[in-house]
């Protein structure tokens, strides 16, 4: 039976597997992010928690979203793994998404088809693939953080 860190153990070596082989970027900020991260857009901050500048590396971010807030997310040149720290966050992503449930850890991801309004709450995570585009909203009443790590393929 696996738990979850198995499951998100093989997530991370899948995502090497599909990078293998590819030179991975990671680029430095020009100067130091301000304490509890930046603002990426009102109501919506960013705090970097792991970057290698200068090494290839991926990198780990902690996003937070104000109640109501409603994010778009441009096409990126990166696959994303997101977990779902706290709150509640609904998404409408233009390409498929996996997302693994909170303790369901034996169940499959459930694969969310492109341009589908779709809800995740603490404790799941999910898979986005490269140059995935879309909406984020904070559905709840109270703040939602999302780690997200972020591998660049050059």
């Amino acid at each position: 039976m696996r738990d979850r860190f198995t499951v998100l153990s093989a997530l991370i070596v899948l995502l090497g597997t599909l990078t293998a082989g590819l030179p991975l970027v990671v680029s430095a900020q020009e100067a130091s992010p301000l304490p509890g991260g930046f603002e990426i857009t009102p109501g919506v901050t960013a705090e970097a928690l792991a970057l290698a500048p200068g090494a290839q590396a991926p990198s780990l971010y902690l996003l937070t979203f104000a109640p109501g807030v409603t994010y778009r997310a441009e096409p990126a040149p990166e696959i994303a793994l997101g977990y779902l720290e706290t709150g509640t966050l609904s998404l409408t992503i233009e390409a498929p998404v996996a997302v693994f449930r909170a303790g369901a850890a034996d169940a499959p991801a459930e694969t969310i088809p492109a341009d589908t309004d779709f809800t995740v709450q603490a404790g799941d995570y999910m898979v986005l693939p490269l140059f995935a585009a879309g909406e984020v909203r904070d559905a709840g009443t109270a703040p939602a953080s999302l780690m997200v790590v972020s591998i660049v393929p050059e």
